[in-house]
């Protein structure tokens, strides 16, 4: 299942469907399209329900292609399961300038995000 939520002062994304990077990469396209159409700046994606693990390898690509895709206009926090969680993507996305943070918990994704 994924849906695109459009909430007060931001967009939330959730994906949990099995993980592939294709659809990873589309759904951000089709997420920052919205942003950019609607004028949000801030985006909670929630892919703590997503079957599947992704590889250390997809998660550098994931940091780069989401730096690429959303070029420093919007804030994204990620909901992520805990025990996954590594910070690899984030630190290479923060690298290229993403405004983007991991967490595992949404209270401090939302909290992170300033929203709710």
């Amino acid at each position: 299942m994924k849906s695109i939520e459009r909430r007060n002062g931001y967009l939330y994304l959730e994906y949990a469907e099995p993980y592939t990077f294709e659809n990873f990469i589309t759904i951000s396209k089709q997420v920052f399209e919205t942003c950019k159409a609607e004028h949000y700046q801030k985006v909670l994606v929630n892919v703590s329900e997503m079957t599947g693990k992704v590889k250390a390898l997809e998660r550098f690509e994931i940091g780069v292609q989401g730096a690429l895709i959303f070029r420093n206009k919007v804030k994204i926090a990620v909901l992520y399961r805990a025990e996954e969680i590594d910070w690899f993507a984030e630190t290479v996305s923060v690298n290229r300038g993403l405004n983007a943070r991991i967490f595992s918990e949404m209270e401090k994704a939302m909290e992170w995000l300033g929203v709710g």
